[in-house]
C-alpha cells in the first residue's frame, strides 16, 4: 500500500475539505423530535442534503478500507469496497437529475422517502412496525449507466460490468467460501495477511480505483449542490493523481 500513501493523503485532504464546504452550503441539521427522542436531522430532506450524508459515508468507508488493507484484513477490506461501490452509485443516482437538468424520476422520489425515513416509528424498537420501500440496486445501476453514458457507452454492457463487480465484492460481505479460502496458505488459515501475500496484494491493487472514483463522485455531488468551485478542485486533484482508468499516475522524479 505504500505506493498509494501519497495519493491517499492528497485526495483525502481534498475530500475532507470538500465535505466541510459542501456541508456549509445547504440548510443545516436541527435538533428534531423523533420517535426515539431528540436528534439532529435535516428537516428539508432535499437531494442536496442527501448528497452530504452520502459523501460523509463515502469518505468514512474510504478511510476504513485503507486501515483494513494496511492491517492485512483482506475480507473486511473487500466488504468495505462493496460498500464504496454502492455508496458511489447512490451519489451518482441522487445527483443525476440536477446535473443533467431533467426532472427526478419516480424512483428518485421513492429513494428520497426511504433514505430519510426514521429507523423506528415508535419509541420502542421492539414494537416498531416500520417498513422500507427501497429502490432496487438494479434500478439504480440502470439509471446511472443511462444518465452518465452520454451516448458513448453501451448501457447494457455498463450495467453488466457494474453488476459483475458488485456481485464479486458482495461475497466478502456474505462470507462466501471461495473468498474466505484466500486466508488459507496451504497449511493454515490466517485472518491477518502479510503485505506480500498475493490475495492481499491483489486487493490492494484495486484501491487506487476507489480513491479515484470517490473523488469523482464527490465532484459530481458538489456540482449538484451548486458548488462548481469545489467540483473543479476535486476534478483537478483527480487528474493530477490518476489516469483515466483509475490507475495512479507515475510520480515525477
Amino acid at each position: 500500500m505504500a505506493e498509494y500513501d501519497y495519493a491517499y493523503e492528497k485526495a483525502m485532504e481534498a475530500l475532507e475539505a470538500a465535505l466541510f464546504q459542501l456541508g456549509r452550503s445547504v440548510p443545516r441539521p436541527r435538533k428534531t423530535k423523533t420517535p426515539t427522542g431528540l436528534a439532529y436531522r435535516f428537516e428539508e430532506k432535499s437531494p442536496q442534503q442527501a448528497l452530504i450524508l452520502k459523501s460523509a459515508r463515502m469518505i468514512s468507508a474510504l478511510k476504513a478500507a485503507k486501515l483494513l488493507l494496511d492491517n492485512g484484513l483482506l475480507l473486511d477490506a473487500g466488504a468495505m469496497m462493496r460498500i464504496l461501490d454502492e455508496v458511489g452509485a447512490d451519489l451518482m443516482f441522487i445527483a443525476g437529475p440536477t446535473i443533467f437538468g431533467h426532472p427526478p424520476e419516480p424512483r428518485h422520489e421513492q429513494y428520497m422517502r426511504e433514505f430519510f425515513q426514521e429507523e423506528f416509528d415508535t419509541d420502542s424498537p421492539l414494537t416498531s412496525a416500520q417498513n422500507r420501500n427501497r429502490v432496487g440496486r438494479r434500478h439504480i445501476r440502470a439509471y446511472v449507466a443511462r444518465a452518465y453514458s452520454h451516448g458513448q457507452v453501451d448501457v447494457s454492457q455498463a450495467i453488466a460490468v457494474a453488476e459483475t463487480i458488485e456481485a464479486l465484492f458482495s461475497g466478502f460481505v456474505h462470507g462466501a467460501g471461495v473468498h474466505t479460502m484466500d486466508l488459507f496458505d496451504g497449511l493454515d488459515f490466517s485472518v491477518q495477511l502479510q503485505p506480500d501475500d498475493q490475495p492481499l496484494a491483489d486487493m490492494a491493487g484495486q484501491y487506487s480505483h476507489y480513491i479515484h472514483r470517490a473523488t469523482m463522485c464527490l465532484a459530481n455531488a458538489a456540482k449538484a449542490i451548486g458548488r462548481d468551485d469545489v467540483s473543479s478542485v476535486l476534478c483537478r486533484i483527480s487528474s493530477e493523481l490518476f489516469q483515466d482508468d483509475g490507475e495512479l499516475r507515475p510520480k515525477e522524479a
